[in-house]
């Protein structure tokens, strides 16, 4: 099986794979980590939506009968119309012809301000049912004569309203029975029952209305159906004829509860039913059933759908293509490392050749490198060794040349003395060369302690810095006999040194190193820092940061260090004096015997143009080192 075939196998494979997954993913989600689908979401989005027209179509229909009930209260309250039904019955026939005219045209101008809403407006005697007066000429019969028993249920003494639902030829409505009632004077009732007003009223007007609105919502599919105690649709907002599906949702009320679901029709439609219970003062089996088929709420999901996976089809097309120009270019790689693989042995013969000769080199280079930096360090100690002898004998000079005055003080007056005592010694010459003979060797003593105490430290300091041998000592004392032998130094330069550490750190590690370690540091404080400077200064410092840990710094108050230098100062060879006299390897050496030979670390710190700090975190007790063993073994 070629490649080709293989990558247009597996790359093909992969992203029919990976677009299903996208698909399933985008559709469906994963309900398991809370990842919800576009499909799930729009799912519930209908659901969410039924419902909130279903909640606003019951509010409006309940407001639209509260309405109309108020102003069916203040038509038979009015004083107006109990007037005249009053007249009406003891009026001459002229007459009370008059007054049922006056309030034909009241109840006819109530209808037309509600167009839609009323069928009928009568007023009819109670218990007989004969209508007085109504909206409408052509009504003789009352409407209340369809439901016999609500004429004698509205006729009850403080019966002030009665409401039922009712079959009419025109469909299904609502009947509002209201009685008036015979007022005094003062507007209070005398109990004489005048007349009843009978208001047949239009289930579905509300609806009607509103069918503009049902459409946007629920589609041609969906409806809006007012269902009876006895799941009778009474009214149906597609004014089409209930069909089956509709019939289905009306039987899955209950009167008096409230609920929606998703339902499947026993057609096999889903659909999703919203149901709302209608509170419609003494009637209260009325419900509020809306539908829609999900088919329809999810037609735009589907219509996406496809235009994604037409969209995923040309992305397939296009990653195919581009799969099988990749499989052709790979196919003629392989044709090229085919043939590229005839001389590879060769080639790799060669260059192992060359990396064998490169790895001498390299061996070579490395080993001069480390002998040319072994010379260096110990020219750096035999500088430093020529330095301290250089300093021996300036600083015994003056010891040494105090004694010989003295000394040859002393033979003078001792000779004096032997010639005086030929011709006679007196008291006072007696005493005199006591006194001076005294005050000489006094001076004498002190010149020779000075020396022996010079040669005591130039010793120790020699022998430290010509070996590495580790002891025990005192921090001051010994950086107090490193600074004796840079005394000439400080001494041709304007500028002073401060020793500032404490006498009570003691330390076990190696002296000769600290003291390279410090010389040089100061040096460089002089060479660098200070250079140029009227007049500056060097001062040590030293605590304790943890236990068995001591933070040394040496500070300048000179130029500092450029903020571009202080990443490099202690790299090899790195040096501002180049060509100068300056090698780039004292910072490099400092480094590397305090992070190897004493065991601890060392950082900078400076600005331009205020100084520079090196501060070294040593610890108390060095590392015991091979090389110092065997010499303590040996010693």
């Amino acid at each position: 099986m070629s490649i080709r075939f293989k990558l247009l196998a597996f790359f093909g494979l992969l992203a029919a794979l990976g677009l299903a997954a996208f698909l399933g993913l985008w559709l469906y989600g994963v309900p398991a980590l809370g990842v919800e689908g576009i499909f799930s979401h729009e799912y519930r989005r209908a659901i969410v939506s039924v419902e909130a027209l279903a909640d606003k179509e019951r509010d409006t229909f309940e407001r639209w009968f509260e309405e109309h009930r108020r102003e069916l209260h203040l038509l038979t309250t009015s004083e107006s119309v109990a007037a005249n039904l009053a007249a009406m019955a003891t009026a001459p026939p002229a007459k009370a012809q008059g007054l049922r005219t006056r309030l034909t045209r009241q109840l006819s101008a109530l209808k037309e301000t509600s167009t839609g809403t009323y069928r009928s407006l009568e007023v009819v005697e109670p218990l007989t049912g004969r209508v007085l007066c109504a909206s409408d000429s052509t009504v003789v019969v009352s409407a209340l004569q369809q439901e016999p028993s609500m004429l004698q249920e509205a006729s009850e003494p403080g019966m002030s309203e009665v409401v039922r639902l009712v079959n009419a030829t025109e469909g299904p409505g609502i009947l509002v029975m209201r009685q008036i009632v015979q007022r005094d004077e003062a507007g209070v009732s005398t109990g004489k029952l005048l007349g009843i007003l009978v208001a047949a009223i239009d289930l579905g007007a509300p609806l009607v209305t509103d069918d503009t609105s049902i459409r946007q919502a629920l589609g041609d599919t969906g409806a809006v159906m007012l269902v009876d105690g006895q799941a009778r649709v009474l009214f149906n907002s597609s004014k089409s004829i209930t069909n089956s599906d509709h019939q289905f949702v009306a039987q899955q009320v209950v009167s008096g509860t409230e609920g929606s679901r998703v339902v499947t029709a026993p057609q096999g439609a889903e659909l999703i039913a919203v149901f709302r219970h209608l509170h419609l003062g003494a009637s209260e089996e009325l419900s509020l059933a809306v539908t829609r088929a999900t088919d329809d709420a999810l037609a735009a999901i589907r219509a996406s759908f496809s235009r994604m996976l037409g969209l995923m089809a040309v992305l397939f097309v296009l990653s195919m293509g581009l799969v099988v120009f990749a499989s052709n270019r790979i196919a003629a790689a392989q044709a090229e490392i085919l043939a590229l693989n005839t001389h590879l042995e060769a080639r790799i013969a060669v260059r192992t050749q060359e990396l064998e000769h490169s790895n001498t080199y390299l061996k070579d280079t490395l080993q001069n490198l480390q002998t040319t930096r072994d010379e260096l360090v110990r020219s750096e100690k035999l500088a430093a060794l020529g330095a301290l002898v250089a300093g021996v004998s300036h600083e015994l000079n003056t010891p040494i040349g105090n004694s010989l005055t003295v000394g040859s003080t002393l033979e003078a007056q001792v000779t004096k003395f032997s010639a005086a005592m030929g011709k006679g010694l007196t008291r006072a010459a007696l005493d005199g060369f006591v006194t001076d003979l005294r005050e000489g060797v006094d001076i004498l003593m002190r010149s020779l302690r000075r020396a022996v105490e010079l040669v005591s430290s130039f010793k120790q300091v020699a022998v430290d810095q010509t070996s590495e041998h580790r002891r025990e000592f005192l921090l001051r004392e010994t950086i107090h006999e490193i600074l004796i032998t840079l005394a000439p130094t400080l001494r041709k330069t304007p500028h002073t040194l401060t020793n500032e550490i404490p006498q009570d750190i003691r330390m076990q590690s190696y002296p000769g190193p600290l003291g390279q370690v410090l010389t040089n540091l100061i040096n460089n404080a002089l060479i660098h820092g200070l250079k140029g400077s009227a007049y500056g200064t060097i001062t040590l410092l030293a605590h304790t940061t943890r236990p068995g840990w001591v933070q040394l710094s040496v500070q300048d108050n000179g130029a500092g260090i450029a903020a571009q230098h202080l990443d490099r100062v202690f790299d090899p060879f790195f040096t501002t004096r180049l060509g100068q006299g300056g090698s780039g390897l004292g910072l490099n050496i400092v480094y590397n015997i305090v992070t190897q030979t004493l065991g601890g670390t060392i950082r900078v710190e400076s600005v331009s143009g205020q100084g520079a700090r090196f501060i070294l975190d040593l610890p108390c007790a060095a590392p015991q080192r091979a090389t110092q063993d065997a010499s303590d073994v040996t010693t």
